[in-house]
Formats: structure tokens, C-alpha cells, sequence
């Protein structure tokens, strides 16, 4: 159920990446982004009063507003406005290390041992990103300062991934933590609609469509993939937790080939089968020792007098 969790929640993202890039030809990104979170996190609130579920600060305690401020709160502004000082090239190699950062991290301050097969999917990961990257090379160059609000919302992931964990596994609520994640999120991202350029059309103005992508990722996207994902949290390392975000880029860019009409060459091709073997390595060599474990023994019979 995690694995399938966090399946779930991969497709979210990389649909989430296929929804932006439509809606912000029709609504400016700064509103877009306030207005996404604003929806999550009503509609995460909805969820909770249906549920009963006891969200009580003081039960909840305060690592869920530690979460929700570095992500999606910080996470989200500067890996936006870092995107706009560099390449998308540079920014989808940064996020790639997450695997190889993450055992490490989860070692150090978690205690979590580091498996030889996630070190082996992740440097996996790792190449079939910078695969997906050459071939998309085409791009304008990228920046110091750019570069550096991208690491700095790698490291922001980070944290939170390494918060997220400890808040699992004393049996938080997903639920109720997702609604206080948004929350801070929305928060902290508010100020965007006023340090960002008022560029790109007003909400107000947006077609059908745009409102209905806009609804899509607020309602669906930010709704979903913090549930799945703080859900899975609790079962799997972080280590391994890392490598399904690998599987966003590869996922996404299918589905901008078939909803946009995307060029995939066959480099493109190849990256994204060694992303997704990469990420599927770690379960599948788990199925097979569930498999070989559970196997009974062969019968042999009592041994006799020979006649």
C-alpha cells in the first residue's frame, strides 16, 4: 500500500506539471500559485470536519507547521523564482541529487540504514536525469543566484523530508497533517502576489479551461498528494521515499508528449525507462525476498532404515 501510495502520488506531480505549464498561459503565476494552495488547503479542511478527525494544535503539535513552511511554503517561492534566473535544465539536475542526499541524511539524523540497492537506484536515477536533461539541452544558460535558490530548495525539501519522517512514525494523522502543511504553505506563499511581476492574465479573466485546471490541481493535485505522500511516509525510508520523486520528470514528460504533443526522441526514451527501472528496483528486489521467504521447504522424507 505505500508503494502504491506513492505511485499515486508520482502521477499527481507529474500531472501537476502538465496542468502549470497550461494555466499559466492564462493566469499569472504568482495567483496561480496562492490560489492552488488557498483551494488545497480548503479542501484538506473539508476533508477533516467530514472525518472528525482531531486537528487541535496541541494534539498536532508543531512539526507540521515546520513542515508546511519549507514545504510547499519555501520550497514552492524559491524554487519559482530561482526557475526564472535558470535553466529548467539546471533545476531538474539540482532536484536529481534528492536520492543520493537523502540516504545520507536519513543515516545521520534518522538512523536509518542505508541499503545497497536504493544507493544503486539512486545513482540510476541520477544518470537517467542527466540522460532526460541532455537530450532537452536546449536551453538559454543558466545562473549563480538562480542556481543557488534551486539548491536552497533542495535542502528545504530535505529538512522536510527528514521532519516528515519522525511525524509518520509517531503515527500522525495524514490527513491532519497535510491540512496544516497547506496551511503554513499558504501563508508563506502569500507574498508572492506581491514580490512577483503582476505578469500573465488575471484570473478574473481566464477561461473555462484554465479555472478548471485550476480547480484540478488545488482541489485534486494539492489535496491528494500530500495525504499519499505523508501516508507513505510512515512505512518507507526516506532514502527510498527520494527516488519516487526522480520518477516525476520521466512521467511528466510522457504526458506532456501526449496532452501537448511533445517531441520525445528516443534519448528521452531511454532516460525514462532507466528512471523507472531505477525506481522500481528497490521493490521489485524486495518482492523477491518476500517471495523466496515465504516459499515452503521441500518435503523430504523421514529418513529410515534402509531395506
Amino acid at each position: 500500500m505505500p508503494t502504491l501510495a506513492m505511485i499515486g502520488a508520482v502521477f499527481l506531480w507529474a500531472s501537476a506539471v502538465v496542468g502549470t505549464k497550461f494555466a499559466v498561459g492564462n493566469i499569472a503565476v504568482a495567483q496561480l500559485i496562492v490560489l492552488r494552495l488557498l483551494l488545497g488547503a480548503s479542501g484538506l479542511w473539508l476533508l477533516v470536519m467530514l472525518t472528525r478527525a482531531q486537528a487541535q494544535p496541541r494534539r498536532v503539535g508543531w512539526k507540521p507547521f515546520a513542515m508546511g513552511v519549507l514545504e510547499p511554503g519555501l520550497v514552492t517561492v524559491l524554487f519559482t523564482i530561482g526557475i526564472t534566473m535558470t535553466s529548467p535544465v539546471n533545476g531538474a539536475v539540482l532536484w536529481s541529487l534528492m536520492p543520493l542526499l537523502m540516504p545520507v541524511l536519513g543515516r545521520v539524523f534518522l538512523g536509518e540504514p542505508v541499503r545497497p540497492v536504493v544507493l544503486i537506484a539512486a545513482a540510476l536515477a541520477v544518470c537517467g536525469t542527466a540522460l532526460l536533461a541532455f537530450g532537452q539541452r536546449g536551453h538559454g544558460g543558466g545562473s549563480l543566484e538562480g542556481d543557488l535558490l534551486l539548491a536552497s530548495a533542495v535542502l528545504a525539501a530535505a529538512v522536510n523530508a527528514l521532519i516528515g519522517r519522525r511525524t509518520a512514525q509517531a503515527g500522525a494523522n495524514p490527513l491532519v497533517t497535510s491540512s496544516w502543511q497547506v496551511t503554513m504553505a499558504c501563508l508563506v506563499t502569500l507574498p508572492l502576489i506581491g514580490l512577483m511581476p503582476a505578469a500573465g492574465r488575471d484570473v478574473t479573466n481566464a477561461g473555462t479551461p484554465a479555472i478548471l485546471t485550476l480547480l484540478y490541481l488545488g482541489l485534486i493535485v494539492s489535496t491528494g498528494v500530500f495525504i499519499l505522500s505523508n501516508f507513505a511516509m510512515r512505512h518507507i525510508p526516506v532514502g527510498r521515499m527520494s527516488l519516487f520523486g526522480c520518477a516525476v520528470g520521466p512521467v511528466g514528460t510522457a504526458l506532456s508528449a501526449i496532452v501537448f504533443g511533445t517531441t520525445v526522441t528516443l534519448t528521452d526514451m531511454a532516460a525514462i525507462a532507466l528512471v523507472m527501472g531505477a525506481v522500481a528496483l528497490p521493490s521489485l528486489i524486495g518482492l523477491r525476498r518476500s517471495r523466496s521467504v515465504m516459499a515452503p521447504a521441500p518435503v523430504r522424507p523421514p529418513a529410515g532404515p534402509n531395506p
